[in-house]
């Protein structure tokens, strides 16, 4: 029997290990320079956070990326603003120019506020006079907090011309209360990652009164109240997942971080790509130095966010495919060929379709193959895309013969149409 015990012991404590808690603390901040990115995916109907408690799964790696920012971790000193945050631990730096300051503590990591662009070139900078918490720190499954945070602040009129008034003040009061409700392993598209899921509570009341020819006008308090879903890892990866909920449980919206780079070193755009059925192509991102943003370009009006994407074409033919890729150190583009065939009904019957003799003289011959019997329409363009003959059947013989009357030299182009679809597009020559 104790050998029974000893060699289950092992694995018993391997598995312990895989799955258990882990605590964050201040050693997981991001260092400065790194470049966090995250994807938000606008259209959740029915999305669910799952259960609480210990050793969860949690899959999210169906997610998509509709929109996208980035976030990059900045001395508060080297910021234009370090004057005004000289107790803030770090800064962010956010695609649209905003700057948020964060402070960790004994046993909060806090935001005391931020300053962001406005309308003339300027910028506002707003302070918590009570800092709005984050996360408790260190944090670990069953850590929790309630907390108040507020700020005012008092404008110019200037700042938001459209209220065409003197002088805004905005008040902002609010509540948080937070526990940290799960821990597990949460996969999303970016990879898997050992997490701890915080849920917060957080209920906002926005006051604003305008100074409207000399007269102080109280508009109506807006209140809000949100119910968020955060999942925070370590190795300065922070917060990787957010789910976010308005106050009767609709789901609003999921951020994702899509990607994490500590490189100094600009990236390198690689990728590769493999053919799929009817028209779908995965294409594969095999960029170097830890790239963070992704923008491709697959050649037909669509574009992609997303690392990874798979992409489904309507037609055949080659596309220019352009990958550009970003970290805090610079971008590159990389484009390729990628040649696509559809296997769509009518493609399958129009394989047979082809004209003849070319050159031609008198008469073109379009042999029809398997669209015989169907409605077809042949049209044949000039060198300047202009229609110069047309051939409508309701049901098609095997082959139409179209005179070559009133042609000049030069190519043209043949486009043969079934069903309202394009199916068939060959070049000719009239001699």
């Amino acid at each position: 029997m104790r050998k029974f015990y000893l060699m289950l012991l092992p694995g018993l404590f391997s598995a312990m290990a895989l799955s258990a808690q882990i605590t964050i603390d201040g050693s997981d901040i991001p260092p400065f320079g790194a470049v966090l990115s995250f994807g938000v995916d606008t259209i959740v109907p029915g999305l669910a956070p799952g259960p609480a408690g210990g050793g969860q799964s949690w899959d999210f790696s169906g997610l998509s990326t509709h929109t996208a920012f980035q976030n990059t971790v900045v001395d508060p000193a080297e910021t234009p603003f370090g004057d005004e945050f000289t107790d803030a631990d770090f800064s962010l730096l956010g695609t649209d120019g905003f700057y948020s300051f964060a402070q960790l503590t004994n046993d909060a990591l806090l935001i005391l506020g931020g300053s962001f662009p406005v309308p003339g070139g300027t910028s506002l900078t707003v302070r918590f006079d009570a800092p709005q918490q984050l996360i408790p720190a260190p944090a670990t499954f069953g850590s929790s907090f309630e907390r108040d945070f507020g700020f005012y602040r008092k404008l110019d009129g200037d700042v938001a011309p459209s209220f065409n008034v003197d002088s805004i003040e905005v008040r902002r009061t609010g509540t948080q209360s937070a526990e940290i409700d799960a821990w597990g392993e949460v996969a999303l598209p970016s990879g898997t990652y050992e997490a701890l899921r915080q849920r917060i509570e957080t209920i906002t009341i926005d006051s604003i009164s305008v100074l409207f020819f000399g007269l102080w006008i109280d508009l109506d308090p807006m209140v809000d109240t949100t119910v968020a879903y955060e999942w925070w890892a370590k190795d300065g990866r922070s917060r990787v997942l957010s789910l976010e909920y308005d106050g009767s449980g609709n789901p609003l919206s999921a951020v994702h971080l899509s990607g994490y780079s500590t490189s100094m070193t600009p990236p390198v755009a690689a990728f590769s790509y493999e053919l799929l059925e009817n028209g779908e192509v995965q294409f594969t991102d095999e960029s170097e130095f830890e790239p963070v943003g992704w923008l491709w370009d697959f050649g037909d009006g669509a574009n992609s966010l997303e690392q990874n994407p798979s992409h489904t074409y309507a037609a055949s033919g080659v596309y220019e495919v352009c990958l550009t890729v970003a970290n805090g150190a610079g971008q590159d583009e990389i484009c390729q060929n990628v040649d696509v065939v559809v296997s769509s009904d009518e493609e399958a019957a129009a394989a047979g379709v082809r004209a003849f003799p070319s050159p031609f003289t008198s008469t073109l011959a379009v042999e029809l193959g398997a669209l015989a019997g169907r409605p077809v329409r042949v049209l044949l363009f000039n060198s300047l895309g202009q229609p110069v003959k047309q051939e409508r059947v309701a049901s098609a013989p095997p082959q139409l013969r179209l005179p070559a009357a009133g042609l000049r030299p030069g190519i043209y182009r043949l486009v043969v149409e079934t069903g309202g679809e394009r199916v068939k597009v060959v070049s000719v020559v009239k001699l």
